[in-house]
């Protein structure tokens, strides 16, 4: 008794000390660990135009004060300074094509009086001035996909170095790997498909297109047609399909990587004897802190890729504008010969559209999915 009696005279003191958890373990430095994950060092791997239109809306870094600060007024101005600086080329082809198809009309109008054999073949040489006036711009765009796929594709694999290291850091170690082996798989997916099929396919449909217009024994505007409708459905249904699976796992993940965040918070709370709910609330600061890095940095990767695909995309349009417009002078003055060149160029341009479009979505669609999933 006299030796319990001793011991419990010692361990009263003990009672009346306090336990405090570190302030610096329940403050989340967003500014530390941006620089750590290395995201302030991805803006040097962004095309220079790309990175100027980011400027100029704002997005100078992955700080999630800057991407708040976003407003519409910079955006749609950024878009009209695109569409300013892509717009020139079109609109000049436009005029030239305005010009011949008027020029046809008149000698076409004439062909009865002019009773030449010569007058046949008017239609045949305004086609072969059509072709020549499009066909350098329209082969400049195409040799620009396989570039912006490049760079757009080299961005995405350094962002997604980062990108998953704050996933693993966050705790998402179930979503930080399948959203690496989908974005690494869309990134070459994208390579090969662009340069070793579809950049071909579109030389060849633009040759064949020109041909087809001066040559009447070759008809290749139903097979672009072809090409065209059921390459869009095509991609259209690869999109519906890839946004359910990766959105069907993007749940599993995130319902595995919440267990596992809820099972380490409860096994804190328990284990760590007086001070385990100050470090739990700790954990889950930090938690919440790297969950806004995270949105943060994968805000800002989807915006840089916008923005590397914004301005080809943007000449697309303008170049299935002028072709529609083309079409129109075209059934107008009812030139045939190049009404066919008109529509077989559309069709292309439209295909060129779709594909790019589609690459675009491809690269960001795994971070959208990861930025929208419930943060634990």
């Amino acid at each position: 008794m006299r030796k319990k009696l001793i011991a419990l005279l010692i361990c009263i003191p003990l009672l009346c000390i306090t336990a405090y958890a570190s302030e610096e373990t329940q403050t989340f430095d967003y500014d530390t660990q941006l620089e750590a994950s290395g995201a302030n060092e991805l803006y040097d791997d962004i095309p220079d135009d790309a990175a100027d239109y980011m400027r100029q809306i704002g997005v100078d870094d992955a700080d999630y004060d800057t991407l708040t600060s976003l407003n519409a007024a910079n955006v749609i101005n950024s878009l009209l300074d695109i569409t300013k600086n892509e717009i020139r080329t079109p609109i000049a082809s436009l005029g030239f094509i305005i010009a011949i198809l008027l020029l046809a009309s008149f000698f076409k109008g004439g062909e009865n009086s002019l009773n030449s054999p010569l007058a046949p073949t008017v239609g045949t040489v305004m086609s072969v001035a059509v072709s020549v006036t499009l066909a350098v711009p329209i082969i400049s765009t195409i040799n620009e996909i396989s570039d912006t796929v490049q760079s757009a594709c080299g961005f995405t694999e350094a962002f997604a170095v980062v990108f998953v290291g704050i996933l693993i850091a966050n705790g998402q170690t179930v979503s930080a790997a399948g959203y690496s082996s989908f974005l690494f798989g869309a990134v070459e997916v994208s390579t090969i498909c662009v340069s070793e099929l579809i950049i071909p396919m579109l030389k060849i449909f633009l040759a064949m297109s020109c041909v087809s217009a001066i040559s009447e024994n070759i008809k290749i505007d139903s097979v672009i047609t072809f090409f065209e409708k059921n390459a869009k459905w095509l991609l259209s249904l690869m999109a519906v399909l890839l946004s359910a699976i990766l959105g069907i796992s993007g749940v599993i993940s995130a319902s595995a990587d919440n267990v596992a965040a809820r099972t380490a918070k409860f096994v804190i709370s328990g284990s760590v004897p007086v001070v385990g709910g100050a470090v739990s609330d700790a954990y889950l600061t930090i938690k919440s802190g790297m969950a806004l890095l995270r949105n943060s940095v994968g805000a800002f990767g989807i915006i840089a890729i916008a923005y590397i695909y914004l301005p080809l995309i943007i000449r697309a349009v303008l170049w299935n504008l002028v072709m529609e417009i083309g079409l129109s002078i075209c059934e107008a003055l009812g030139l045939d010969s190049v009404n066919k060149l008109m529509k077989s160029l559309s069709g292309m341009i439209s295909l060129m559209l779709g594909v790019l479009v589609f690459s675009m979505f491809l690269l960001i669609l795994g971070s959208i999915i990861i930025i929208i999933q419930k943060s634990m």
